[in-house]
């Protein structure tokens, strides 16, 4: 008999922005300007993960190779993986191109933070949680098994629970509204640092290139890989974006 399950969905999650918004006294971070105005949550699909990751190890070899590239490259300056923050701007310039020409689905969803529940301003915690579940809530359904890999600095269990159990709540309260859905789909949740997977580093720059946008209206990035992302929802603005929408 003929094998009709559809392959593994591989599903890698990171964030620009911070999703503070009060400070320990009981600021507002935001309104003083010492924290983001928006959190940026982008999720990067596949369904080959270990052809994903060779073809950015395969690519980052290249710009090594590049003596154009390298030869402005600081002593400090190792390129071990990429990360839009600290990258250089050629370099940077060369991966978002590159993120254009690849077999993925991107999808970001956008948090202007003053704009959501209060409960949630005040955990910022629970903010991420519960926007990572509305971002993945209609795209981790579409395989019998979905592996959900956050981009996690942090290895407190306690704080890795608290977020797959806020993201779960919004997906299963998803299905219960979607009987078509089955509930027997297998969703597993990882999280791993950065550097471990050219996943997250796409999450990384797709993240923020559209916080770029929004944060600070510098479209630099965006307008070189717009055409690849398939969602960008601003959820507290009841506002989407699409390829016959764009930002």
């Amino acid at each position: 008999m003929p094998n009709n399950k559809q392959p593994t969905t591989y599903i890698f999650i990171d964030e620009s922005g911070k999703p503070e918004v009060f400070s320990a006294k009981g600021e507002n971070l935001v309104t003083k300007g010492v924290a983001s105005k928006f959190l940026v949550l982008c999720a990067i699909r596949c369904s080959n993960q270990l052809t994903l990751q060779q073809q950015v190890t395969d690519f980052r070899a290249t710009l090594l190779k590049d003596s154009s590239l390298t030869k402005i490259f600081s002593a400090a300056y190792t390129l071990d993986s990429f990360h839009a923050q600290t990258d250089y701007p050629e370099v940077k310039e060369r991966f978002y191109r590159f993120i254009s020409t690849l077999d993925i689905k991107v999808d970001v969803i956008v948090i202007d933070k003053l704009k959501s529940y209060l409960t949630l301003q005040e955990n910022p915690g629970r903010l991420y949680g519960v926007m990572a579940g509305q971002l993945l809530k209609n795209i981790c359904h579409q395989a019998e098994e979905t592996e959900i890999i956050f981009s996690r600095k942090d290895s407190k269990y306690k704080l890795r629970l608290e977020l797959e159990v806020e993201a779960e709540q919004v997906r299963l309260g998803y299905i219960q509204q979607h009987p078509n859905l089955k509930p027997s789909l297998k969703v597993q949740y990882y999280h791993n640092p950065h550097y471990s997977h050219g996943g997250l580093q796409i999450a990384d720059y797709v993240a923020s290139a559209v916080y770029q946008v929004f944060e600070r209206n510098n479209r630099q990035w965006y307008e070189i890989i717009k055409n690849k992302i398939g969602k960008i929802q601003d959820i507290c603005n009841k506002k989407y974006f699409t390829r016959s929408n764009p930002l």
